[in-house]
């Protein structure tokens, strides 16, 4: 079970926890978490651990020795950490390379994840296997047909069976093919499909993500999540979540409920987890539900047109200092362009509530180098900051704003925008942090640049570029990568 980053991500990835859970449920298995660390170090709480280790038959930290792999990947840039994985390893990266090499049996490698079911191409030459969608309905039928061919055998992947010298690869492909959602690229003797096939999407979440670890080195210490909705009602159209993830799909509060009792005694936290958390109609049924259980709820995703009196009371009550709204942009033009159904009345309304209650954090999320943008709508969006600040009358509350240049995601209307020049997101950075000069009670951060270019090829590339990205990893020169993602993009 790898996660293509530190602990402190991976552990905070409420998808990531799903899969462990059920793949660690599975009868017969066992699964080991690795992660990433600074330095190109591969990090296992299960294999560090001597009393763990003591279930698995080989010494770690490595992935080699295993019969499956199967990386989270919820961000595009995470791929380049997948790759190091392997390496680091000793498994060969390319899954081609891996299948033809029947003296050294190998495990195989499953990839899945929003990233990787918004664009399934760049990680193909990768991965043995790749899953498009949820995973849920379809991973105990793919556990299956991996023990059985596996384990039943008592042959290793990619090993030649004594009868008729057929590869066992070629007949586990074959049979996984047929899985919902399971895309094999065609590397496995032309076995399975050879174009992607549609997302797997569960239709009801009856048993919704939660934590199965505790800890407090991640971004919700110590914090029981558990996911609440799954799916976005919004029309942006800039966004892979509309477009990957399907449609809206509620957790039912009697279900949330029972699940959160088996928290206790272990935390009295317990965070709300979903893309839009008011696209659950009985969010605020179950915020209150889980005070009545003694609990904290913590909950921040949330729509401004959608945001009401009881919400800003709620945050207040479960001592919540922060709540975040995404208008990605002051102009209404350039918002109704990009598919954001949202009026400034809408967010300043809601931002008045915020301060009324005595929450002294705002943070917006904007973008900027959307498509259709002009500079006049990055003055709108300075203009739309210093009203909102001047709303923010009570000391020690201040306007947070995290600003992020456009990248264009596959699978989504935009997907085929022409990202710009660096020259032009300098300058319109120059232009917001000039118009917002003096203004009081903001707090402005820039994603930095360095590594847009690699981030937009990434997001929309083909299996070429995956194929590109290895070769600039072999020669340890990302920054070639880099070069020609900035060639290709800009040509």
């Amino acid at each position: 079970m790898c996660y293509p980053h530190s602990y402190y991500t991976g552990m905070s990835n409420l998808g990531f926890h799903n899969l462990f859970n059920r793949i660690s449920s599975f009868h017969g298995l066992r699964a080991a978490r690795f992660f990433l660390e600074r330095g190109n170090m591969l990090y296992s709480p299960d294999m560090d651990n001597p009393r763990k280790a003591k279930l698995f038959s080989y010494a770690g930290p490595s992935l080699k020795g295993f019969d499956a792999v199967f990386f989270s990947v919820s961000f595009e840039l995470d791929y380049i950490n997948l790759i190091k994985m392997l390496m680091i390893s000793s498994i060969p990266p390319l899954c081609n390379e891996r299948q033809q090499d029947s003296r050294r049996p190998g495990a195989v490698v499953i990839t899945g994840g929003i990233a990787v079911t918004a664009n399934p191409e760049i990680i193909s030459a990768f991965s043995d296997i790749v899953f498009i969608g949820d995973m849920e309905e379809n991973l105990e039928k793919i556990l299956y047909i991996l023990v059985q061919k596996i384990f039943v055998t008592g042959r290793k992947i990619p090993g030649r069976t004594h009868k008729n010298d057929i590869p066992m690869s070629y007949r586990l492909f074959e049979e996984l093919s047929a899985v919902d959602g399971v895309y094999i690229a065609g590397n496995s003797g032309n076995a399975g499909k050879t174009s992607a096939p549609k997302r797997s999407i569960l239709k009801d979440i009856a048993q919704p993500a939660h934590s199965v670890v505790l800890t407090g080195g991640t971004e919700f210490s110590n914090m029981f999540l558990i996911e609440i909705v799954r799916g976005c009602r919004g029309t942006c159209l800039f966004c892979a979540t509309r477009c990957a993830t399907g449609p809206v799909r509620q957790v039912r509060k009697k279900v949330v409920l029972s699940i959160i009792a088996k928290a206790r005694p272990e935390t009295g936290r317990v965070g709300l987890i979903g893309p839009v958390l008011t696209d659950n109609d009985e969010l605020v049924e179950i915020v209150e539900a889980i005070n009545d259980m003694g609990f904290r709820a913590a909950f921040s995703s949330l729509r401004a047109d959608e945001y009401s009196d009881t919400l800003a009371g709620l945050l207040v009550k479960n001592r919540q200092n922060t709540v975040t709204f995404a208008p990605e942009t002051g102009s209404f033009r350039l918002r109704k362009k990009i598919g954001k159904n949202l009026t400034d009345e809408d967010l300043l309304k809601a931002v008045s509530l915020s301060v009324e209650h005595g929450i002294k954090n705002i943070r917006f999320y904007i973008m900027y180098g959307l498509p259709g943008e002009k500079i006049e709508d990055i003055k709108a969006t300075a203009d739309l900051v210093k009203r909102t600040a001047g709303l923010l009358k009570k000391p020690g509350c201040t306007l947070h704003l995290s600003v992020n240049p456009f990248v264009p995601k596959k699978g989504t209307p935009f997907g085929a925008w022409k990202v710009s020049p660096e020259s032009y997101y300098i300058n319109m950075r120059e232009i917001l942090t000039c118009e917002l000069k003096g203004t009081e009670r903001v707090s402005l951060k820039f994603d930095p640049l360095r590594n847009f270019y690699i981030h937009s090829l990434l997001s929309i590339g083909t299996r070429e570029t995956g194929l590109k990205l290895y070769n600039c990893l072999i020669k340890k020169s990302l920054k070639s990568f880099g070069r020609y993602a900035r060639e290709v993009l800009l040509e």
